[in-house]
């Protein structure tokens, strides 16, 4: 029972399954599914002032805590490189567009717990603060390797979703354009454009931050249509305005009463504001 949830553990079950059987498993396409990565911020600088078990024991705790949110969603973890995790949906089982609505969720849910419950080792009650990076595009799925065999997925999506992790800031969800466009269908979410930011190897990029689930489609109206960000101006001097301005040389330049006609000219007069 323990090898089998092991295994499971390893593989997607329909995949471990097929193995179990003998069956050879192919490589499949998947034309959309949402991926996230997520890294944490100063791992490097926590891991040198740790004993090497202490580090195990950290991202024991860390990564059993994310474990256990991710298993309420409709995602499945590809896989845990040292301090990066990875998680997929829609794939390998397809789900339409659901995917993009499973992984964000799950990433402010994954964000809210571990900057709540994960503390550093050999800190002042530091909390765990991690980068999150989401994409949203096709990918090729496999299993690869016979002794030790992996669930590995394969394209461009793939390396795009960890540029945004790495491209962005602690305790937000960064993420592309085409993840964005899935969130706006549901009407769910609280999305803020972060700018054109250059991604190594990608060119210059549009990406967001997500910053919430919203609690109904109004909210969704009121905040995203309504929200507007305040925008910085460069100082005006007074040297830099004109003081003199053109008006029609009649009684009111509020409304004329009928248009003016094609034929005659409009004759200005020039005063002044001083």
């Amino acid at each position: 029972m323990l090898y089998k949830s092991i295994i499971l553990g390893m593989l997607p079950k329909i995949v471990a399954e097929q193995l179990r059987i003998g069956q050879i498993v192919s490589a499949e396409y998947y034309d959309n599914c949402t991926i996230y990565f997520s890294d944490i911020v100063g791992f490097t600088t926590i891991a040198s002032r740790c004993k090497p078990i202490d580090v195990v024991e950290f991202l024991n705790r860390v990564y059993t805590t994310f474990d256990t949110i991710v298993d309420q969603y409709d995602v499945y973890k590809v896989e845990t490189i040292g301090d990066a995790y990875m998680v997929v949906s829609g794939v390998p089982k397809k789900n339409g567009n659901e995917h993009a609505y499973q992984i964000a969720t799950m990433a402010l849910e994954l964000i809210r717990q571990s900057t709540m419950n994960c503390i550093i080792p050999y800190s002042n009650n530091e909390k765990l603060r991690i980068r999150v990076g989401l994409h949203s595009g096709p990918v090729c799925a496999g299993v690869v390797g016979s002794k030790m065999p992996r669930y590995c997925l394969f394209g461009d999506t793939v390396n795009t979703a960890s540029r945004m992790e790495s491209n962005g800031e602690a305790n937000k969800i960064h993420m592309t354009n085409d993840t964005k466009e899935l969130l706006d269908k549901t009407g769910r979410f609280l999305i803020e454009k972060r700018g054109i930011i250059h991604i190594k190897g990608k060119g210059d990029m549009t990406t967001y931050w997500l910053l919430e689930e919203l609690e109904s489609k109004n909210d969704y109206i009121e905040k995203n249509f309504l929200y507007v960000q305040p925008i910085r101006l460069p100082p005006i001097h007074k040297k830099d305005i004109s003081t003199s301005f053109l008006v029609p040389n009649s009684t009111s330049i509020l409304m004329p009463n009928r248009s003016p006609s094609p034929r005659k000219t409009t004759t200005f007069n020039l005063i002044s504001l001083e």
